[in-house]
């Protein structure tokens, strides 16, 4: 399956969460203390997490060269201990008369990629990381050629960041304000038309590296 079209079916979960924002029996159907900014919150983690999954799935896709040329040694760290484990099981014969021995490449994908999966590269250095590693350089820079607009890549680049920013709030803090007494729990504010633009953003950025990758 491609890229774009695991990209596509994602960024429509996103959006379709966006929606229930406007929906009347969406929002009778919450508890009375439970604010409908939950779905505007929710869609934009949602949006984010499309974007890592195209990124997880890029390094998956591209696993063998990335591990043929040392790429992957900066996406991910696999411990010694698991690295000796599947060299010692390589050793152990199987089959009718012990004539075969385990293979350890698939063993040693199959470790690496439930670390990958585990981690997140939304950050911009990490998405920067991996597209590089996948052959794709400057990748804000190509973004900023692609919209053929007054854009320069430092400016999509800071978006990208401020945006990673709120979702990291939502994902990690419940978008609880931080407060050094709290006596009582606020929230941060939730501007919806924010959320619409910063989805849409998500869903070109996402679409275009889901081209870039694949």
């Amino acid at each position: 399956m491609k890229l774009t079209d695991i990209f596509d079916v994602a960024i429509g979960e996103a959006t379709a969460l966006y929606s229930l924002y406007r929906s009347d029996s969406a929002k009778t159907a919450l508890p009375s203390e439970v604010s409908p900014a939950i779905f505007l919150r929710a869609s934009l983690v949602y949006a984010m997490a499309a974007v890592d999954k195209i990124l997880h799935e890029a390094i998956s896709k591209k696993f063998a060269g990335l591990s043929k040329d040392g790429s992957l040694d900066g996406l991910v760290e696999l411990e010694v201990s698991k690295v000796y484990r599947i060299a010692l099981a390589a050793r152990e014969r199987t089959g009718r008369g012990g004539r075969k021995r385990r293979r350890p490449g698939h063993d040693i994908k199959t470790e690496v990629l439930q670390k990958i999966y585990r981690d997140s590269y939304l950050a911009t250095r990490n998405l920067e990381q991996v597209c590089g590693a996948c052959g794709k350089n400057k990748i804000f820079t190509k973004f900023a050629a692609s919209r053929k607009r007054d854009e320069q890549p430092k400016q999509l680049q800071s978006r990208w960041s401020r945006i990673y920013y709120r979702r990291n709030q939502v994902a990690h803090e419940c978008d609880i304000q931080r407060k050094e007494r709290m006596r009582k729990v606020t929230f941060n504010p939730v501007d919806d038309q924010a959320i619409k633009r910063d989805i849409r953003f998500i869903k070109n950025f996402g679409r275009f590296l889901a081209r870039e990758l694949d």
